[in-house]
C-alpha cells in the first residue's frame, strides 16, 4: 500500500544519491526524532508520512484547527509516495493529537485525554498509541485517533519511493500565487518543478487542467 511522505525541493536529489541522512544510501533515512524529551522518543528514529494526500482528519480537524496549517508550512511541497508492506515493513500509526494538545495554544474544543502538563507527558501518551501499520488498519474505527501520523522506524529505499502524479499542495501554491498576482514567486517555483523530471507528467497535466479552466473564464459557451 501507499502512504505519503511531503519533503522540499532541494531534498529530492540527496534522496536519489543517498546524504548524511540515509547514511549515504539512496532514499529516505530514518533519522527524525519521535520526541525531544521522552527518552523513547528520543531515541526512535522516524520517517513520517500521512495516509492520504491530503488527511481530512488533518486538513478539517475539528479538535485541532490550526494544526495542517502549521505543518503545511513547514514540510516541503514536494509530495512523495512510499510503497509499503504492512506485513514485513517497521511501519506504525501514532495519534499525533497528543503531542499537539501541548503545543496548541487554544485549548478551547480540545478532548481531556491529549491536554497534557508537559511536553514529556505528551510525548509518553504520543508513544503509547505506536501500533503496527496493519494493525491499525484493523483497528481505525475503534481506535479513533484524531491525527493518525504513519512513521517508518527503519531507512526506506529508493526503489520503493515515487514522486507523485498528484501534487496537491504544489498546485494550491502556484494558484496562490495567480490569486496574488505574484509573478516572480511563480516563475521561480516553476522553475524548481522543472528541474526535476519525475514531475514532467504531472506539470503536463497541470498546464493543460489551467489552461482549460482559463477558456472556461473568458468563453462561457464552453461551460
Amino acid at each position: 500500500m501507499k502512504v505519503f511522505h511531503y519533503t522540499h525541493f532541494k531534498k529530492w536529489p540527496d534522496i536519489k544519491k543517498g546524504s548524511y541522512r540515509s547514511q549515504n544510501k539512496p532514499g529516505l533515512g530514518a533519522c527524525g526524532r519521535m520526541g525531544q524529551e521522552d527518552d523513547e522518543a528520543w531515541r526512535t528514529g522516524a520517517i513520517c508520512a500521512l495516509l492520504e494526500p491530503l488527511p481530512d482528519n488533518w486538513v478539517n480537524n475539528e479538535h485541532f484547527k490550526l494544526t495542517w496549517n502549521y505543518l503545511e508550512h513547514d514540510i516541503g511541497k514536494l509530495l512523495l509516495e512510499l510503497d509499503v508492506n504492512p506485513e514485513e515493513d517497521e511501519v506504525f500509526v501514532v495519534d499525533r493529537g497528543h503531542v499537539e494538545g501541548v503545543l496548541h495554544d487554544d485549548k478551547k474544543g480540545i478532548p481531556e485525554k491529549y491536554l497534557h502538563t508537559s511536553i514529556a507527558t505528551g510525548e509518553r501518551a504520543y508513544m503509547e498509541t505506536k501500533i503496527p501499520l496493519k494493525e491499525y488498519l484493523e483497528q481505525e474505527k475503534k481506535l479513533k485517533y484524531s491525527l493518525p501520523e504513519v512513521v517508518i522506524t527503519e531507512h526506506f529505499p529508493l526503489e520503493k519511493i515515487n514522486i507523485s502524479e498528484h501534487q496537491p499542495l504544489l498546485e494550491k501554491k502556484l494558484k496562490d500565487y495567480d490569486y496574488d498576482g505574484n509573478k516572480k514567486l511563480k516563475e521561480m517555483l516553476i522553475k524548481e518543478i522543472e528541474e526535476i523530471p519525475e514531475l514532467s507528467s504531472w506539470y503536463k497535466k497541470m498546464k493543460k487542467k489551467e489552461e482549460l479552466y482559463k477558456k472556461e473564464i473568458f468563453n462561457p459557451k464552453l461551460k
